[in-house]
């Protein structure tokens, strides 16, 4: 019985296991990085969508305070049109606003592709062990029926 000199033995195999351990632990590390990387941009450009949100009713405040002073000082048209540009104003922040909320709540930075990957590689190691713990026969039994 000859062992062709490209397979690996059991002990050459063993002695690899701690290092495919550790490049397997590293590469989830990356991905996880990487994974969270992109949620965060995704979470960043929701903040600046409701940071624009509040530059509009900043605004939106401004034009209903001339509304205000414009309806009491002068006629129908100028408050009515003051009126109108804060009302579009805040039709604006709202947008913003909704929009930027469903970008933050997408975007929440967890790397759940790497959790399932790293769940899955658990998951093989333990039928590994099971399927070796079955395959041992227990000290007290020796074959016999």
């Amino acid at each position: 019985m000859s062992r062709k000199s490209d397979e690996a033995g059991t002990f050459e195999l063993l002695a690899r296991l701690p290092y495919q351990f550790v490049r397997l632990a590293k590469a989830e590390y990356e991905n996880a990085k990487r994974e969270i990387t992109e949620k965060l941009k995704r979470g960043g450009i929701g903040l600046l969508a409701i940071v624009i949100a509040l530059f509009f009713i900043f605004f939106a405040i401004g034009c209903f305070v001339a509304a205000a002073v414009a309806g009491i000082a002068v006629v129908w048209p100028v408050w009515l049109a003051a009126l109108v540009v804060a009302v579009g104003l805040l039709l604006l922040a709202a947008g913003a606003i909704f929009g930027g909320v469903y970008l933050i709540k997408r975007g929440v930075p967890v790397p759940e592709d790497t959790i399932d990957r790293v769940e899955g590689d658990l998951q093989a190691m333990s039928e590994v062990r099971f399927n070796s713990s079955a395959h041992a026969t227990p000290q007290g039994e020796k074959g016999t029926l």
